[in-house]
């Protein structure tokens, strides 16, 4: 993992990110309750990163199944390998587990302005193969896909907690997306 997420390639994809989404995680079991295949979701979900590929999540699953295998139960790999796939965001998840490890994922998209516009220029920085414009297209498609849903967040716990700051924040990026400001020197 730690070769991994400790690419020197990587400025969002990286041990930051799982550190993040681990405390997002410990927060929230104080009233969802822990579960391990969740937490186990956080620390694999992203383990195979390449910028603009659309299968990192499926290949996140393959690697975490070989990893596991001989290590931890079958059902408990077959039963965290949805979860993993799950947070590549494509659809709202419907399973309960998986709408709480994708909430937990998306916990970023609620943080405080300057934090999440951090977060935004080392998605940029990670994204080496796109223009700003293509990156802007790309992020934005992506934000606004998930803006256009009733809601970013399926569990009530996120939603209460996150979704108007999420819906503002992407609000505001979209705006300077769209305003042909060069947001990249922000």
């Amino acid at each position: 993992l730690k070769g991994h997420y400790g690419d020197a390639s990587r400025y969002y994809h990286d041990c930051g990110h799982v550190a993040v989404c681990l405390a997002a995680y410990d927060e929230a079991i104080t009233v969802l309750g822990a579960d391990d295949g969740v937490e186990m979701t956080l620390w694999f979900h992203d383990v195979i990163f390449t910028p603009g590929a659309r299968d990192n999540e499926a290949r996140s699953v393959e690697w975490f199944e070989t990893q596991a295998s001989g290590f931890l139960p079958e059902t408990f790999i077959s039963e965290t390998c949805p979860l993993i796939q799950a947070t590549d965001h494509r659809e709202s998840p419907i399973a309960p587990r998986a709408q709480f490890a994708v909430d937990v994922d998306l916990w970023g998209l609620s943080q405080p302005w300057d934090a999440f516009f951090s977060d935004t220029h080392d998605l940029r920085r990670e994204s080496v193969h796109a223009s700003d414009e293509a990156f802007a297209r790309g992020q934005g498609g992506f934000l606004r896909g998930l803006a256009e849903r009733p809601t970013i967040y399926s569990t009530p716990y996120f939603q209460d907690r996150c979704e108007d700051r999420a819906r503002q924040n992407i609000e505001r990026l979209l705006s300077i997306f769209e305003s042909g400001v060069d947001w990249t020197q922000s």
